[in-house]
């Protein structure tokens, strides 16, 4: 084009009818390769070709193309998923002391000690292959596009930055999708025998061994162990018998007291997936009251309700390795049911119910194999009722009176025993 430039419009642009028809070139530099000698097959030349000049060729309907980068989509085998999980467990006690004397003269002190252990997990399962791709590009050329809603990943780069890539999605895909099976047993054990002092798991141990099981603390060799804490229980591998250990131990337990069911379940899940279980109660109580008079009306009571939830809740988190063996990482809870204590204030005005209850935590990471258990225990609870029968001194027996008691002792057991489904993908 030649001439001077229309004037722009409004918006400053130029209006295109001026513009005309312009024919648009592109000009490319030809790259120029010199002291180039070669004797064999096409191939190797254009091989020699692409390597002198940092390129990479392919054919192409007939055409010899060479290139600097190419774009590829790779699926994403798995959800995009989010976890956050923690659990603490704490422990702590304050004293006070003070004392005072004649001239003035006074001590005091305060002492304090406390505990605190808080094991969390959190992960962003895109984030993370988001952070890996970018850390693969070629810096400057390399691109990448993460779709959270169809689950791809699509890379534009050079063909040795595209096959790296290749290899990791597929890493990935492979690991995230091996599956596991987790089945949670969770066992009373209550016996009323006053001689009995919880349960004795040189006993457990020695019924088990004798069929052919064998139950090891996690943390050494369980023999001479009165308290089983976290321990494993180990069986024959196998389908067939893959509930045989629960089993035996369940029988063992049995030969102690009376064994009942608090709760079963079965989650089969992909790898690094959380496997939340619980079974509470939820208790109302008076939280708050408050009593107003008025002149026309009287004395108005008003009630403000509270809720405690107690009773146990777990969160299972396994890692399933290539080998075929399971990390499980386990955050138990455990709470007894409350006490309502009472309170009114000495005008009689104000009532309020606090609730009272034990808590008890635990946190543990274990390698289990095939065929393999997790038995967690020590968490015992004792419930005494005493009932007295007499006319006037029922706790006299000189009198005529008479009193029996009743001393139960309950222990829970947990039973985990992971199983890998003969579909699933641990490779």
């Amino acid at each position: 084009m030649t001439g001077t430039l229309p004037a722009p419009d409004e918006n400053g642009r130029l209006p295109l009818s001026s513009l005309g028809s312009t024919t648009m070139t592109t000009s490319t530099q030809p790259l120029t390769l010199n002291n180039l000698m070669w004797q064999g097959d096409i191939n190797g030349l254009l091989d020699l070709m692409a390597s002198r000049s940092g390129l990479y060729w392919r054919m192409d309907n007939g055409r010899i193309v060479f290139y600097l980068t190419e774009t590829r989509t790779y699926p994403l085998h798995m959800l995009n998923t989010k976890t956050s999980s923690s659990s603490s467990v704490s422990s702590g006690s304050t004293s006070t002391m003070g004392a005072t004397g004649g001239q003035d003269n006074s001590a005091s002190g305060d002492a304090t000690s406390s505990q605190s252990t808080t094991v969390g997990q959190e992960y962003d399962l895109y984030e993370d292959i988001r952070k890996t791709i970018e850390a693969m590009l070629t810096p400057e050329k390399g691109r990448y596009w993460l779709s959270a809603s169809s689950s791809t990943l699509t890379v534009t780069d050079t063909p040795a930055v595209q096959e790296a890539v290749a290899r990791y999605v597929d890493e990935q895909n492979s690991i995230m999708n091996r599956q596991v099976a987790l089945n949670v047993q969770v066992l009373s054990v209550s016996n009323t025998r006053n001689e009995q002092f919880g349960l004795d798991w040189n006993l457990v141990y020695k019924s088990l061994h004798s069929a052919g099981a064998t139950l090891n603390n996690a943390s050494g060799d369980f023999t001479g162990a009165t308290s089983a804490g976290v321990s494993i229980l180990d069986t024959a591998t196998g389908n067939a018998a893959k509930f045989s250990g629960s089993s035996l131990l369940i029988k063992a337990l049995s030969e102690q007291g009376d064994v009942s069911v608090v709760t079963s379940q079965e989650s089969t899940v992909t790898n690094l997936t959380p496997v939340p279980i619980q079974m509470a109660d939820q208790t109302v109580y008076v939280a708050q009251s408050a009593t107003t008079t008025t002149t026309d009306v009287g004395a108005t009571t008003t009630l403000t309700p509270g809720m405690i939830t107690t009773g146990f809740n777990m969160t299972l988190l396994p890692l399933i390795q290539k080998t075929g063996n399971l990390q499980l990482q386990m955050n138990f809870n455990l709470s007894d049911p409350p006490t309502i204590r009472s309170f009114t204030s000495k005008d009689g005005n104000s009532y309020i119910e606090m609730p009272y209850t034990k808590l008890r935590s635990l946190s543990q990471k274990v390698n289990l194999k095939e065929g393999q258990s997790l038995v967690v225990t020590g968490f015992d609870q004792n419930n005494t009722t005493t009932s007295k029968a007499g006319t006037f001194t029922p706790a006299n027996p000189l009198f005529g009176g008479s009193q029996t008691g009743k001393n139960e002792r309950s222990t829970l057991v947990i039973i985990i025993t992971p199983t890998f489904p003969s579909g699933g993908n641990n490779g």
